[in-house]
């Protein structure tokens, strides 16, 4: 028994029944277990207020006829689910804790041979991975953390959404005019915006002046200066251009219609980042993280949205785990299948803020330069370059660590390399 699960059980209470709910989007399934793996109940409740009375009712029967101390409530985060019944709990001041999806797969696989699943075998599962104390420690954000967490979701989603909108941009002028990769490399620059809201057929094209189509691009610019020579470059290669001659007027209105959504989902992206960024203002560990030169708001509020409250964690190694970064044996008796890279199992969104915070950091910021070089360059087990951003990731989450929980502002000499 590792020592932190050995931690959890001796703070459960002798007697303590454990409740395993799998959440759904219509019904929730319920199954109440002893200490000793005994099913006591199971039942189904609806995700309203008639169904969490019920369900509490249940809880409140069943703790009185076994004369348990408390009963401990389990379920896993998937969906939103989990969410509306950890607040009704915590306002009820009854106890939840949070299981792996993962875990309860491996687990519930272990027990059934057969790979059955259904949804008594997942909530006896939730319930049993309780009463051996192998659940997380994540708990449902409050305040300006909240705020935080959802902000940086509905960010990140509106990012992927202008990631693929550019690529159908892209895509669908490349059917209209192929040749344009080899003037423009950015599709939603100010001048290539204006070409495709105006003419962005190259047989169109071919059909006007040069001047004539640096007039309708003029037209529809939005920006301090039209690149002519580009617009007449661009005219150039119209002349024998492969792109093609039919379905033009439907292409166009696609291409048109792609450029204005662009445009939309980056108005909205600044809306939510001006939000975003002033939720990470107003929680107390942003003056002391923006310390550090390099770091921006919003790759900052994304890291801490991701962490959550601090004050949840005991220690900065917890935060590694969280991300993902922590070295990861693979040995069996002498054979060792491969070195001890990163787990890559914590928060992907996490992972990859850090990751582009320290390519910045090595450029901007002395410690961590000479932290980079000096892991590459040590005597003993020195680390490739990948490594090396990797180590510097950990080392970015214990310096932001130290900055809040110190409330201290940022200095280069904190970490330096030996």
């Amino acid at each position: 028994m590792s020592r932190r699960i050995a931690e959890k059980l001796t703070l459960v209470r002798p007697g303590t029944l454990y409740a395993g709910v799998d959440m759904a989007l219509e019904r929730n399934f319920a199954m109440i277990i002893t200490e000793r793996a005994e099913t006591l109940a199971q039942f189904h409740f609806p995700n309203d207020r008639d169904g969490y009375d019920y369900f509490h009712r249940r809880l409140g029967t069943l703790q009185e006829r076994q004369q348990a101390p408390e009963v401990l409530v389990g379920m896993e985060p998937t969906n939103y689910f989990w969410k509306l019944l950890a607040a009704d709990l915590e306002q009820r001041q009854r106890p939840y804790q949070l299981v792996n999806p993962y875990t309860v797969k491996k687990h519930r696989e272990g027990d059934q041979l057969d790979r059955s699943k259904d949804d008594p075998r997942d909530a006896f599962t939730i319930a049993d991975l309780l009463r051996t104390g192998k659940y997380t420690e994540t708990r449902l954000l409050h305040g300006h953390y909240a705020e935080l967490r959802q902000s940086v979701t509905l960010h990140d989603r509106l990012q992927r959404d202008i990631r693929r909108c550019k690529t159908l941009i892209r895509n669908t002028a490349g059917q209209l005019f192929p040749e344009l990769t080899t003037v423009f490399q950015d599709f939603t620059a100010p001048t290539i915006l204006a070409l495709f809201r105006s003419c962005p057929a190259a047989a169109l094209i071919r059909a006007v002046s040069a001047e004539q189509l640096v007039q309708w691009a003029r037209s529809q610019f939005q920006g301090q200066r039209l690149q002519a020579t580009k617009v007449r470059r661009i005219y150039e290669l119209a002349a024998t251009s492969v792109g093609l001659r039919e379905g033009l007027q439907s292409l166009q209105m696609t291409l048109r219609l792609y450029v204005d959504q662009w445009q939309q989902l980056q108005s909205q992206a600044e809306e939510v980042r001006a939000v975003l960024t002033d939720a990470f203002l107003a929680v107390p560990e942003a003056p002391y993280w923006l310390s550090l030169h390099g770091l921006g708001a919003v790759t900052a509020a994304t890291i801490l949205a991701e962490i959550g409250d601090p004050s949840y964690y005991r220690q900065p190694a917890q935060w590694v785990k969280l991300a993902g970064i922590q070295p990861v044996p693979n040995t069996s008796g002498r054979k060792a299948h491969s070195q001890t890279p990163m787990s890559h199992k914590g928060r992907s969104r996490l992972r990859t803020a850090l990751f582009f915070a320290v390519m910045r950091l090595v450029q901007v910021d002395e410690s961590f330069a000479r932290s980079y070089g000096y892991y590459q360059q040590r005597e003993k087990n020195p680390l490739t370059k990948m490594q090396a951003l990797g180590a510097l990731m950990n080392k970015l989450l214990h310096v932001l660590w130290a900055l809040g929980k110190r409330r201290v502002f940022y200095d280069p000499a904190f970490a330096m390399p030996a």
